[in-house]
């Protein structure tokens, strides 16, 4: 049957060069139908070897040039061609006991699961990289905002800590995915498994799946596999376009705190003085456009009938490799931001005191020292600063409230306002205190190396199971 001239340039020849590029993930699903169809003893095993060699030769033949006409996919024209190879009634034998559905879904999953541990590997880097930028930051100080005005001093450790735990739940949130993920369809048919004594389990082992789908309907219409990572994702990039955002409100002329190397800087074409940090503009773009891309991923199953999503196929799951791509880039910039990026201690200093950003510790003082409530400190000490920070006021002010001498010098107040003072006396789990923050990068290492140890468990799992597989498929090539 001869399609529209239209449908086949748009429709299949796009998705035939996104199948060349799952060309292995698809000959290793063959490699394993075929051993288990020869285990179960559905295929004679002169047939089984004649379709083995077949297999071999077209897979060094690889696929390439365009969709032949009248050929509507990757699985029609391997058919196709073993068809040349063998026979169309010896080659015919490799698709028993199964359906495109179950391929299609298979091979998407093995996809998924491949590029899910890149990236998670990769976000294990990022995040020991943080970790070790923490670790020479504990000592340098940092001014954060709430509702972009200066709130209070910390650590730029602390600062950073703040965002490695946001990337390592969501790592872990990333990892959990990859169960769902590796579940195997294969077996599962067109939706109702099939009549043959298939061995579904061994298929899932030779192909590095946990275990197969419970359910054959499901193994088919089930969204799960693209959407729960893609959720995840959107998640990260959501995240790091607000601490860029951050970044570049410190980074920017009037508050000065953050700097970067003039690697990392671009100047205007026109205007000498200019240092533009662009790098966190092009991480923003890239984490937004992913985010969409994730969220178009997403909406692609929205209002599709609890059917099978073949209508998705390819197309969809070509967009979520985009978007994989994209959020890489975006965190690759990221790294080399934070490696780079230095804090300038000195305009930190004079914000925090220009702006009263230590104040909360005097307030906090004058409780402990005197006995006063906390909301007649905070009252005293916020006229203090309205009143430009004057010893003279607090000190009147004082005496003038609570008939009690003010026994504070003004020495004593600088040292209680000062930006070192505001994060030695913050002791308390979770606070910028050296030993809090130490604790924390102890916490974020423990945490990393845990999900990093599960990582490298399940990629062994798997690169085991497809050397067996590969090692089971050669023997059936021997002649007996």
């Amino acid at each position: 049957m001869k399609l529209s001239k239209l449908y086949k340039e748009i429709v299949l020849d796009d998705s035939f060069n996104n199948w060349k590029k799952l060309f292995i993930y698809y000959m290793q699903v063959n490699k394993a139908h075929t051993l288990m169809l020869k285990k179960a003893r559905i295929v004679s095993e002169d047939i089984l070897a004649q379709i083995a060699q077949a297999l071999r030769k077209i897979e060094k033949e690889q696929i390439g040039g365009d969709l032949p006409e009248q050929v509507e996919d990757l699985v029609f024209l391997v058919e196709r061609r073993m068809a040349e190879l063998i026979g169309v009634e010896k080659a015919g034998f490799l698709h028993t006991a199964r359906s495109r559905n179950d391929v299609d879904a298979t091979v998407f999953r093995i996809c998924v699961r491949e590029e899910l541990m890149r990236f998670c590997r990769y976000m294990v880097t990022l995040v020991e990289a943080l970790i070790q930028k923490a670790e020479n930051s504990i000592e340098t100080l940092t001014l954060l905002y709430t509702h972009g005005q200066p709130a209070q001093v910390s650590s730029f450790a602390h600062y950073l800590l703040s965002f490695v735990f946001d990337l390592i739940e969501t790592l872990d949130a990333l990892y959990q995915s990859l169960h769902t993920v590796n579940l195997c369809p294969m077996g599962s048919g067109a939706i109702t498994t099939t009549g043959f004594p298939i061995d579904r389990k061994l298929v899932s082992d030779y192909l590095g799946f946990s275990k197969p789908v419970e359910n054959s309907y499901r193994a088919i219409v089930t969204s799960h596999w693209i959407i729960m990572p893609s959720t995840v994702l959107k998640t990260l990039m959501n995240d790091l376009t607000r601490l860029v955002q951050d970044f570049i409100h410190k980074s920017s002329c009037e508050v000065g705190i953050l700097q970067f190397p003039d690697d990392l800087v671009q100047i205007s074409s026109i205007m000498p003085q200019k240092r533009n940090p662009v790098v966190l503009e092009h991480i923003r773009i890239r984490a937004n456009t992913a985010n969409g891309i994730f969220n178009t991923v997403e909406q692609s199953f929205m209002n599709t009938a609890y059917q099978d999503v073949n209508e998705n196929g390819d197309f969809v799951l070509f967009k979520f490799l985009e978007a994989v791509k994209i959020a890489k880039e975006a965190l690759q910039l990221a790294q080399e931001v934070f490696q780079k990026v230095k804090v300038d201690e000195n305009r930190v200093k004079d914000l925090a005191l220009k702006t009263g950003a230590t104040t909360t510790e005097l307030a906090d003082e004058l409780v402990r020292r005197f006995g006063i409530s906390f909301r007649q400190s905070h009252s005293l000490v916020s006229d203090y600063v309205k009143a430009g920070m004057k010893y003279g006021v607090i000190k009147e002010k004082f005496e003038q409230l609570f008939g009690m001498k003010f026994n504070l010098t003004q020495e004593q107040v600088n040292e209680i306002l000062s930006s070192e003072n505001f994060v030695q006396v913050r002791k308390v789990l979770g606070g910028p205190y050296k030993d809090q923050v130490l604790e924390m990068i102890k916490q974020a290492q423990m945490r990393t190396k845990d999900i990093n140890e599960k990582l490298l468990s399940l990629s062994e799992q798997v690169a085991l199971s497809l050397t067996r597989l590969e090692k089971d498929f050669d023997e059936l090539l021997q002649p007996k």
